[in-house]
């Protein structure tokens, strides 16, 4: 419980960073959608620890499955997903058959994760878990598919997907992480769940002074 305890602060603290720091540095008049919407992503990753947090302070250990903060992580990458699809991907890919062989390969992620899944759901027999797991699996599927999509991906004029690089594959990860965290806290496997969580607060208070410095590289290609 106290482990729990320990690792939600960690999280909450690392994302209340990053939080602000998005706030301090992209809202701000004629800053791009793109870098709030990821800003949003790390606040609602905040938000879900601050429940976790009041929750273990007020009631005691919060209760496996689904559950109020598991919205926020969702939440989290649902403004990821949302940033870089639509104009953003179609910015860079046209759906010519130019880019099909990067399409397929982008493809490696999302299957790893769902086979991450599958195997979850091989060892537990928690059906509140399984649900749990299977609506996060259904979000960071497509998720991780445009950040894997946007990182390997050929860059376009003036130089916009190749400075955020070091973010989405940063997001890559931090979907990954968020799978072996519930792995480690479901079935109880202390060493993954303490990893996985100290790199989830790593990447979210680190995600946005990256995505800080590839954004200030779009001037520099612009002029």
């Amino acid at each position: 419980m106290l482990l729990v305890l320990i690792m939600n602060v960690w999280i909450f603290a690392c994302s209340l960073f990053g939080m602000i720091y998005g706030i301090r540095k992209f809202f701000a008049p004629k800053k791009a959608l793109y870098l709030k919407m990821i800003t949003f992503g790390v606040g609602c990753q905040m938000f879900s620890r601050l429940f976790y947090v009041i929750f273990h302070f007020s009631q005691g250990e919060l209760w496996k499955g689904f559950n109020v903060g598991m919205l926020g992580i969702m939440g989290s990458f649902m403004f990821f997903l949302c940033a870089n699809y639509g104009q953003m991907d179609g910015l860079v890919d046209d759906g010519s058959k130019v880019f099909r062989k990067t399409r397929l390969l982008s493809l490696i992620v999302p299957v790893l994760i769902l086979l991450l899944y599958i195997v979850f759901f091989m060892l537990t027999n928690d059906i509140s878990a399984r649900i749990s797991m299977g609506i996060l699996t259904l979000i960071l599927m497509p998720c991780s598919y445009f950040n894997f999509k946007h990182f390997i991906i050929y860059d376009v004029a003036f130089g916009i997907i190749r400075p955020l690089r070091k973010y989405n594959i940063l997001a890559v990860v931090y979907a990954f992480l968020t799978m072996l965290e519930f792995y480690g806290s479901y079935l109880n496997f202390t060493p993954l769940y303490i990893f996985s969580c100290v790199g989830i607060g790593a990447i979210a208070a680190a995600i946005l002074p990256v995505l800080k410095g590839g954004a200030r590289k779009w001037k520099k290609s612009s002029s």
